[in-house]
């Protein structure tokens, strides 16, 4: 896979995984910005310059994780963060390998769903595939900047990184997405479920849900958030990520869910 990385070596590893169709870049802000760690943003299998790396499979994908972990951390261990597709990864992380998870942070992601949800969505992704596969990529790329809320100045990367998935591989990924969520049923890590104040009822109800399967989880809500918070108000997603590395009180603007 390939690896943005920043930061010194010695230090304390957060591991930043992606939401899709993005990549590791959409983790700009914090790779310029968080000094003090050594921070590695991969691009997750059939996403960015690891677009070749297919068909995305969540058991492979672990095993590089761990493998990327062992190689780049001084002390063998990474504290997670995952938004949205990467909060589904960084859930199977937290669950097949425990070992090497400190601190995590889900963003903006999903629990497990039930049967009958799986089975309409599969559905409804099976009839609209050759719609998907022949939408230009074009017209992929700005939907997503336009759903996503992408700030301007992060919106050419995005757009050419958001071009390599194909559009036959977003069904796939949107299942797998909700299909293959292992969400921790043991838990001794502390996990912090986040979501934006300005993201949809069902982003909040889903959050809402991981925050209680999740043994010992805390939840809060992003003030003014929406799904890439990170990009939109940068200094306030590193503020939050600080305190929680540090076990410090959280920042007061955050509410609890």
């Amino acid at each position: 896979m390939h690896i943005y990385e920043s930061g010194p070596k010695a230090a304390s590893t957060i591991l930043f995984l992606h939401g899709s169709p993005l990549s590791g870049r959409m983790w700009q802000p914090q790779l310029d910005t968080l000094e003090e760690f050594h921070c590695l943003a991969p691009d997750l299998p059939e996403h960015g310059l690891s677009a070749e790396i297919r068909p995305f499979d969540m058991r492979t994908t672990v095993q590089r994780l761990v493998e990327l972990i062992h190689a780049n951390s001084p002390t063998g261990k990474a504290h997670v963060v995952g938004l949205s597709f990467g909060g589904v990864v960084a859930q199977s992380l937290l669950t097949q390998a425990p070992e090497v998870v400190d601190h995590v942070i889900l963003s903006g992601t999903a629990a497990r769903a039930g049967k009958t949800f799986l089975a309409v969505l599969k559905l409804y992704l099976e009839l609209n595939k050759p719609f998907l596969a022949l939408l230009p990529p074009s017209w992929i790329s700005a939907l997503f900047n336009w759903q996503f809320g992408i700030p301007k100045e992060y919106g050419p990367a995005m757009t050419e990184d958001i071009r390599k998935v194909k559009g036959e591989a977003l069904a796939r990924l949107v299942l797998t997405t909700y299909a293959d969520i292992e969400t921790p049923q043991k838990n001794d890590k502390p996990v912090l479920v986040v979501v934006g104040a300005k993201e949809t009822p069902a982003a909040k109800a889903m959050a809402q849900r991981l925050h209680k399967m999740i043994p010992g989880a805390q939840g809060v809500v992003a003030p003014g958030g929406t799904h890439v918070w990170n990009m939109q108000q940068p200094q306030l997603f590193n503020k939050l990520l600080r305190a929680w590395l540090a076990d410090s009180p959280l920042p007061p603007e955050f509410t609890r869910l």
